[in-house]
């Protein structure tokens, strides 16, 4: 994923200090290991591709290491949104020996590489899986991740309990249309029940937008990213973020620095309710 300051030179003057600002954001640190868990509300929205321009990015701009997680079975998943094109299963025995991992080294053990840096693992792959296989994958090396980025596909209500227990941001890929903003603010109020932050992802849709849903995302309880239409996310094959179009990079950015500032604000909210408890308590 192109950096920030790749699309500085095209960018119009007011748009440097937005990329001063996102880059900033995106690279703020936080103490601990950060779990996303992407989220869409029918198939074909877009999830996977937001998914994988967000981790790419978080990848890139961000010291520590990023992990992206496949729990959707998409055919074109995060993964490979990411440019992480090469085999991502891994088998039980590599599974167990992260599980019990000491050491960073011992964590990475069996997951795919993509040329941005970000790591990968498949829990479709070669094994029926179902949400608790996250648990024994992925969770008890997530500590060794700055972030770990899932993807869990689509997902209702009755459905969101492994997700929203395995997150510490919500990313809930949308479509402008009536249905799919009600689905999402269904999820976002199931998730800020959980105390679990959520972000929303609107992703184009063909034809014309509905009369009075750009109102309704305006009004939207949870801040939301745009993305726009990129003919180069139909190729055969991954495009680079050097062939998207600037302002699909753009939202890729923007999205990446909300979830940032989700998490770190979280973080904010959870320290307080520990000081306010404490004080009560003494």
């Amino acid at each position: 994923m192109r950096g920030a300051w790749g699309l500085v030179a095209a960018a119009r003057p007011r748009r440097i200090n937005e990329l001063r600002r996102l880059d900033d954001e995106v690279r703020r640190p936080l103490a601990l290991s950060t779990r996303v868990g992407f989220v869409g509300t029918a198939g074909g929205v877009g999830c996977s591709t937001a998914a994988g321009l967000a981790a790419s990015v978080l990848a890139r701009r961000r010291s520590g290491r990023v992990l992206a997680v496949n729990a959707s079975g998409a055919p074109r998943s995060l993964l490979w949104h990411a440019g992480l094109l090469s085999e991502a299963a891994t088998t039980m025995e590599q599974d167990g020996r992260r599980a019990s991992a000491g050491s960073a080294a011992e964590a990475l053990d069996g997951l795919a590489c993509a040329p941005s840096g970000l790591y990968g693992i498949d829990l479709t792959r070669q094994t029926q899986t179902d949400d608790t296989r996250w648990w024994e994958a992925v969770a008890p090396s997530s500590r060794f991740f700055d972030f770990v980025v899932t993807d869990w596909g689509v997902r209702d209500v009755a459905a969101l309990g492994h997700v929203v227990a395995a997150s510490s941001v919500l990313a809930i890929a949308m479509t402008p249309d009536r249905v799919s903003l009600q689905h999402a603010v269904d999820l976002a109020s199931a998730a800020y029940a959980a105390a679990v932050p959520a972000v929303g992802v609107l992703l184009p849709t063909r034809g014309r937008v509905p009369w009075g849903v750009s109102a309704a995302v305006r009004a939207f309880p949870i801040p939301v990213v745009r993305f726009p239409r990129d003919r180069a996310h139909g190729a055969a094959r991954p495009v680079p973020s050097t062939k998207l179009r600037d302002r699909t990079n753009l939202a890729a950015i923007r999205l990446a620095a909300g979830l940032v500032s989700a998490a770190a604000a979280r973080r904010t909210q959870t320290a307080r309710e520990h000081t306010t408890e404490e004080v009560t308590a003494s």
